[in-house]
């Protein structure tokens, strides 16, 4: 396929996924496989997403997906994948695929293992510019991005006092647009961790080396080597600690980019539904600060996380999850607008080859009734670049509704708020938000028709990223 002179790498990962399922589906002995098709017609009074001369559009699209799973003794195979196909016309891509594969094997018994990933999703080039929600507005702020890793690995067990592990991982990531540059990395890892005759006390020496190149050469060079340690004091509580250097090259202000760095943390369980994993320590950057919680109730979740990492958006871009089938109750999840399960990224201030610290929290609540779902959500992202005085600030909050409201009619509402700020050369801030309602409608076993309206408002101190959209979309779904 090609678009605008550039060839698209969507034949690439097709022939991976093709290659996955060929080779792995001798060894999965069990297939399970389901498709749908979607119908929409989308009305919006902003195709173009300005804050003036708005005009209308009416776009049909078609959307077919299908799922497989396969399981076997050695092997395992996951494939979900959609094509978007609109009429809008103009600079708009008319098709926008949506892949995410996976696959695990055993090749040797016990001993070689190879792990593969496909994805093909949509992106903002631009992430804190105008993009809209989906693929069918007029600001050329999309590109296509398709990922592929392909990752051997070997295991041994010495008796019971420990286990290694050899991973070699190749990443491929490539994008349709070409103001966007192609990346490629490459990862050693080597981990012995002790075994199970070790009960109360462990202990693991893990080593990294993540060598990450785009069409001019080499980006960065990210290697470490950690000894860790923990004891389990008593049924709730262990403690934790590591000690380890690292030594990285990538474009920086600084000349401080490697040295030691360390983490003493405890994981407190006091009752099986319950996990508190905390921890600080120091790394060339400064002072580091880490936890995670979970709580599972009968009929509710608690979820919330905060981690400081050195990571750049080829990584984040390469680990998304493009596809989130259920939710922690086990219910599908929509876009509300789109109405199928395509999910955006999240949290990347930019797509290019600079290397930064990111600050993440997040935290999430979800609460099941008989009949209603409540669900609750926020995140705060700081990003501090090394390559210059670019600091990117995101947060956001969400809430969101569902509600049965009879044996074949179901309503949902959410409300979403969103504020970007960027500081270094030029400052910019924009707030949005954004109100959706829909309502989905059982017309048979395998049929459902979905009414969904959205109102967005965004506000921002540049000229040109302000606007007001309102949209509607029917959409009809088929289970085949």
């Amino acid at each position: 396929m090609i678009i605008s002179g550039r060839s698209y790498p969507i034949t690439r990962v097709i022939s991976l996924s093709g290659l996955t399922l060929f080779s792995f589906s001798a060894l999965a002995a069990e297939w399970n496989s389901t498709a749908s098709i979607n119908a929409s017609a989308v009305y919006t009074d902003n195709v173009n997403l300005v804050t003036t001369g708005k005009e209308s559009d009416l776009t049909p699209t078609l959307t077919p997906s299908i799922s497989l799973h396969g399981k076997g003794a050695r092997a395992t195979v996951d494939l979900t994948a959609a094509a978007e196909f609109n009429g809008q016309g103009g600079g708009n891509d008319s098709v926008n695929p949506r892949l995410q594969a996976d696959a695990k094997a055993e090749l040797f018994e016990r001993v070689a293992f190879i792990d593969l990933n496909a994805t093909a999703t949509q992106n903002a080039i631009e992430p804190l510019a105008v993009s809209g929600s989906g693929n069918l507005n007029n600001r050329g702020n999309k590109t296509t991005t398709y990922s592929y890793k392909i990752s051997p690995y070997l295991k041994s067990r010495f008796k019971g006092l420990a286990d290694t592990e050899l991973r070699y991982t190749y990443n491929d990531l490539n994008h349709s647009e070409g103001s966007v540059g192609d990346t490629s990395s490459e990862t050693v890892n080597l981990s012995i961790t002790s075994g199970p005759d070790f009960k109360l006390f462990s202990w693991g020496v893990n080593a990294s080396n993540k060598v990450t190149d785009n069409e001019q050469g080499q980006v960065s060079e990210l290697s470490s080597a950690d000894f860790d340690l923990g004891y389990q004091l008593n049924r709730r509580w262990r403690v934790t600690g590591s000690i380890g250097t690292e030594s990285n090259d990538f474009n920086s202000v600084s000349t401080n980019r490697d040295g030691s760095r360390w983490d003493i943390g405890a994981v407190w369980t006091p009752n099986p539904r319950t996990v508190f994993d905390f921890g600080f320590g120091d790394r060339f950057f400064g002072s580091t600060k880490r936890f995670s919680f979970t709580h599972t109730g009968r009929r509710s979740t608690l979820t919330a996380s905060y981690s400081q990492d050195l990571t750049d958006s080829t990584t984040l871009l390469s680990d998304q999850v493009v596809f989130q089938v259920v939710d922690q109750f086990g219910q599908p999840i929509i876009n509300p607008v789109t109405g199928d399960p395509f999910l955006l990224a999240q949290n990347i201030s930019t797509i290019g080859n600079s290397t930064f610290v990111n600050d993440q929290l997040t935290v999430g609540y979800s609460l099941k009734g008989r009949r209603t779902t409540l669900s609750l959500n926020g995140n705060i992202s700081e990003q501090t670049y090394q390559d210059s005085s670019r600091e990117v600030s995101q947060y956001g909050l969400g809430a969101s509704i569902n509600r049965q409201l009879s044996g074949k009619i179901s309503g949902d509402l959410g409300l979403n708020w969103s504020e970007s700020e960027e500081k270094g050369t030029a400052s910019t801030q924009s707030d949005t938000w954004r109100l959706s309602a829909g309502i989905n409608q059982e017309l048979g076993p395998k049929t459902n028709l979905r009414l969904n309206y959205s109102f967005t408002d965004r506000s921002s101190n540049q000229s040109g990223q302000s606007y007001e959209e309102n949209r509607l979309s029917l959409t009809l779904n088929h289970t085949l």
